[in-house]
């Protein structure tokens, strides 16, 4: 790995919402819930650690985005539901 490539890595770590979606990959309070429109729950339950670490580092930001917006219509679904 090189220099520039470490640098793109940290940059790319510490980027919130890429932290919010890994740990969303790992633990989700509703992962229990039989909810169809979870977008994270079969790579929840079929990825190791690292593989999750991976996908999330692969996404772009719009795919970061995207994903979260799922989640949190999830989320709102779960918690409030009309």
């Amino acid at each position: 790995m090189t220099n520039a490539d470490a640098l793109s890595l940290m940059e790319k770590a510490s980027d919130n919402s890429r932290s919010l979606l890994f740990g969303l990959l790992v633990n989700c309070i509703f992962s229990g819930h039989a909810n169809g429109c979870c977008p994270l729950s079969q790579l929840r339950d079929s990825l190791t650690l690292e593989e999750k670490y991976n996908f999330v580092m692969e996404l772009s930001p719009e795919e970061v985005c995207q994903v979260l917006d799922r989640h949190e219509k999830c989320y709102e679904n779960e918690c409030c539901p009309s």
